[in-house]
């Protein structure tokens, strides 16, 4: 059941909790002693223990795969959701800060992995020789 959940269903459950349902079924959650002090920080041994902080990184990868799995374009970076600049416009994620938010997440879960697959990604190589983003675009 739990590998059937989604990457977005995983990343609001780091999320700080809110306000649940409608009308008489309305009530306030707490994920942070709920769920993050209970049990999900055993997921981020390498996190800190910060709840706050993998929920922003978790949503900054999540806005980047979502781009990449509807195969839309990245190359005026990733837009976050729900963020503005100071113009207004959607907040964007550069895919050079991207790649280290990737990283980040990794080694939250696994400080070794997160090594390995630093020695081994070719993504480093290829921002540094992807085409330039189009002038004048929203960043």
């Amino acid at each position: 059941m739990a590998a059937e959940s989604t990457f977005g269903c995983w990343v609001h459950l780091l999320d700080k909790g809110g306000t649940r349902g409608d009308g008489p079924f309305e009530k306030n959650v707490d994920y942070d002693s709920t769920l993050w002090c209970k049990v999900l920080h055993k997921a981020f041994p390498n996190s800190g223990g910060k709840r706050a902080t993998v929920f922003a990184t978790a949503s900054h990868v999540r806005s980047l795969r979502n781009r990449v799995a509807h195969h839309e374009p990245l190359i005026n970076g990733v837009p976050l959701h729900g963020q503005s600049n100071s113009q207004g416009r959607a907040r964007r994620l550069s895919l050079t800060d991207a790649h280290p938010e990737v990283m980040r997440l990794v080694e939250y879960i696994d400080k070794d992995f997160a090594t390995w697959l630093g020695q081994t990604s070719r993504v480093p190589e290829l921002l540094r020789t992807r085409p330039s983003p189009v002038s004048g675009a929203a960043t």
